[in-house]
């Protein structure tokens, strides 16, 4: 089984539903254009906006330790990372996005519940006949620290709007599970992610890893990426930039409507079922593959 990188990626304006299936059942990442720039959000949220109708909201802030993206034990397993702190939207926005001496990420945010005041500001896109989980992730680019979300992929559909600002996503089509060494003989491993930071080339220890394949996209404002589920991607801010993440269940068809993605499960399944049976947490699993028949 091989799914193929393109040498560049496809670009869409304004597709509608029939073209973004069309579109979405090939089993490759795309852009959409001419949507997004349109919403209140991309014209409206600037630091000032966003302080005054969310200035008091308490919102969770990832903080990193020094060199934490040079060792795999750090990124690639559940423990690796500190607890998120909760901290007022202001203070992140005022003091931590201009403090070039820290590193730290507004990440995974969930949209309705920490922003409940600027929900309007964004136009569901409506694709896919099921309901969104939005996610807010708001970072920064400094000479020091980039807001980085390691190398993994999401067993969802992902529409990704860049908001402000830039963010460059290297994406890798889903061949070889084990190619991209997902943290499997740790208890601790997360199967959805790779050990691989594929900023730092190490053909020592990842010889196997699809270094060439890569699609690298810089994600203008305004723009929405298409992710497919099971892709691998790597994101990293370019600037001060904010996105929002669409996520949506899949359904059982989805296997048979998007080309490849069945073989593409049964490439993933067996070892990340054996990986969450050794380490005692076979109900992640489970909750995943009977989400599928939502």
């Amino acid at each position: 089984m091989q799914i193929q990188a393109s040498e560049s990626i496809l670009k869409i304006k304004r597709p509608s539903t029939k073209q973004f299936s069309e579109t979405c059942k090939q089993f490759q990442p795309f852009i959409i254009e001419d949507v997004a720039q349109h919403w209140g959000a991309c014209q409206n949220w600037s630091n000032d906006y966003l302080i005054k109708h969310c200035g008091d909201n308490m919102v969770p802030v990832r903080f990193y330790q020094k060199d934490f993206w040079s060792d795999h034990k750090n990124f690639a397993n559940e423990d690796g990372y500190e607890p998120k702190k909760e901290i007022k939207l202001h203070e992140y926005i005022n003091n931590h996005l201009e403090d070039r001496n820290l590193e730290c990420y507004l990440s995974e945010a969930y949209f309705e519940e920490r922003f409940p005041e600027i929900v309007g500001d964004v136009t569901y896109p409506e694709y896919l006949d099921r309901k969104a989980f939005v996610i807010l992730w708001y970072g920064f680019s400094s000479t020091k620290f980039s807001s980085t979300t390691n190398l993994h992929f999401d067993p969802l559909h992902n529409i990704f709007a860049q908001i402000r600002g830039r963010k460059r996503i290297l994406l890798y089509p889903p061949s070889n599970y084990l190619s991209f060494y997902p943290p499997l003989e740790s208890p601790s491993g997360v199967g959805f992610n790779s050990k691989v930071n594929p900023d730092l080339l190490n053909l020592e220890l990842f010889p196997k890893f699809p270094w060439q394949e890569k699609i690298e996209v810089i994600l203008q404002p305004g723009e929405i990426l298409y992710i497919p589920p099971f892709w691998w991607h790597h994101i990293t801010a370019v600037d001060k930039n904010i996105s929002l993440s669409f996520w949506y269940d899949l359904k059982i068809q989805d296997f048979f409507w998007q080309k490849k993605m069945l073989s593409v499960f049964f490439n993933i399944a067996p070892h990340y079922l054996s990986h969450t049976i050794s380490a005692g947490k076979l109900s992640y699993f489970m909750e995943f593959f009977k989400s599928m028949f939502v």
